[in-house]
């Protein structure tokens, strides 16, 4: 009978162990979910604002051509001039 008794408890402790390992398998898991999100937010977050601040240097960029068109098409010009001697 100790033989039994023996293999009894080693069966027990051997569940016990595998419940152990599920429930720290999940916690895995979820601790990974939870940062995931928050990586996910955080970067929706900063491509939010970058975005934003791109439409309104957009905007003001338009509206600095609109005041000043010929000025806009002279440096255009000039910029186009330098960057042709650059890259040729």
């Amino acid at each position: 009978m100790s033989q039994n008794t023996d293999t009894d408890a080693i069966k027990r402790d051997v569940e016990s162990l595998r419940k152990d390992l599920r429930e720290l398998a999940e916690g895995f898991r979820q601790s990974g979910e939870n940062q995931a999100r928050r990586v996910g937010k955080q970067a929706q977050d900063t491509y939010e604002t970058y975005a934003k601040e791109a439409r309104k240097r957009g905007k003001e960029v338009g509206a600095e051509i609109e005041a000043r068109p010929f000025t806009s098409v002279i440096a255009a010009f000039v910029i186009g001039l330098i960057l042709g001697k650059i890259f040729r």
